[in-house]
């Protein structure tokens, strides 16, 4: 398991000689002088200040990563719904374009000049004139009767609808 590290500050001496001297160490002098620099930190000297800290540090590096992950997801799920977006409006103009086109195909169907070519194939020639006859009432009653188109009840002859004006002017007073 690994030990963690702390350092202690030096004592600093009370007065410092006005000169000094370096003196050369060597390689064995360095390995043979211990350090006061550095020592070694024992379980109990970590505070549990510090275990919030890192328990706080790598909470916050998960939620990141989620959030990462979820935009990524989000991302994905944007991309793939303008797909179809994109493949529906590409049906649509190909309707459209099918659409005029039939329209067009009708426009070519219905000319005038066409349809008297086509009929003039079949042996049709224009009329000369337009005669109306008339019809009289009573053979068109007649007739609707004979074919069950109207009742022959209502074709009797009906009284006058005015003939009982009198008696609802009198049973509502004149009131209209």
């Amino acid at each position: 398991m690994a030990k963690a590290v702390s350092t202690i500050p030096r004592p600093r001496p009370a007065a410092r000689p006005a000169t000094r001297t370096v003196k050369p160490r060597t390689a064995e002098a360095r390995r043979a002088s211990k350090s006061p620099v550095a020592r070694v930190v024992t379980r109990r000297d970590a505070t549990n200040g510090m275990r919030r800290v890192i328990i706080l540090a790598s909470s916050v590096a998960v939620v990141a990563i989620m959030v990462m992950f979820l935009v990524v997801a989000f991302q994905t799920r944007i991309a793939e719904t303008q797909m179809k977006i994109d493949k529906i409006n590409a049906q649509i103009q190909a309707e459209r374009d099918r659409y005029d086109a039939l329209r067009l195909e009708r426009s070519a169907l219905r000319d005038p000049a066409r349809l008297v070519t086509e009929a003039t194939a079949m042996g049709m020639i224009p009329g000369t004139g337009t005669d109306f006859t008339t019809v009289e009432p009573s053979s068109v009653a007649a007739v609707l009767v004979s074919t069950g188109g109207v009742d022959p009840e209502y074709m009797s002859d009906s009284e006058d609808p005015l003939e009982n004006y009198g008696a609802v002017k009198a049973l509502i007073g004149g009131r209209p």
